[in-house]
């Protein structure tokens, strides 16, 4: 289905650190299943090549879980010695492995079938033109989300940020992007923010909607709200 797929899973987790100040965020556990398994295991049934991923903060511990699958495709890009940002670590991975586009899932969201079947749906219709694919979830159909939201849509799916001027949509943490999002940034550390500004400018950011409930937990307080609604 996809050649390499990554996850980034290197970030320091400070809004997580009120839940559990201990575990590093991607090990968190929730309903029985660290944050990191969801996206593995939605990798691995859309049958993945290769799964590349990032550690930085208590790198140690995510890779002996990492080890503890025994999963042949499972490359580490270890950023134990400078943190990228999210940018700068998708850029080394693809500088060092030779990768022209990838999916590039976030650690912190709990992927499910539905998802699933989105993101298979996401890879067979990327754009000709684009440059970064995003998957977008209208915010009204984020409960735990606080902010005014990521991005407006326009004509073609382009992607402007969002202004008040029309409905918001928040980035889902899945997205498809490609080596030359990135061309012009020379710096190591970078946010991947950075890259999507330069493609709304040279309109290769495109928008795909997710219509589904997603269950994006990336603070202590959405993961309790969460938590407290499953019981």
């Amino acid at each position: 289905m996809i050649d390499t797929a990554i996850i980034l899973a290197a970030g320091l987790g400070k809004r997580m650190r009120d839940f559990d100040p201990v575990i590093p965020k991607p090990l968190i556990k929730v309903n029985n299943k660290p944050f990191i398994q969801y996206a593995i295991d939605l990798l691995n049934e859309i049958r993945a090549k290769e799964i590349i991923i990032n550690v930085h903060y208590k790198s140690d511990e995510i890779l002996k879980f990492i080890k503890s699958l025994s999963q042949n495709n499972i490359i580490v890009s270890d950023e134990s010695d400078l943190l990228l940002d999210t940018g700068g670590g998708i850029k080394k991975i693809f500088d060092k492995y030779n990768i022209n586009k990838s999916l590039v899932l976030n650690s912190d969201v709990i992927w499910g079938d539905t998802d699933k079947k989105l993101i298979v749906d996401m890879i067979n219709n990327y754009p000709e033109k684009a440059e970064a694919f995003l998957g977008l979830v209208p915010k009204r159909n984020l409960k735990s989300f606080k902010g005014k939201g990521d991005f407006c849509k326009l004509k073609n799916n382009d992607l402007i940020r969002y202004d008040e001027s029309s409905e918001p949509y928040v980035y889902i943490g899945a997205q498809i992007i490609c080596q030359n999002a990135f061309t012009g940034i020379e710096k190591e550390v970078f946010s991947v923010n950075e890259a999507w500004n330069l493609c709304i400018r040279k309109k290769t950011l495109k928008g795909y909607q997710f219509n589904t409930n997603a269950l994006h937990l990336g603070t202590a307080e959405s993961l309790k709200e969460y938590l407290n609604d499953d019981k």
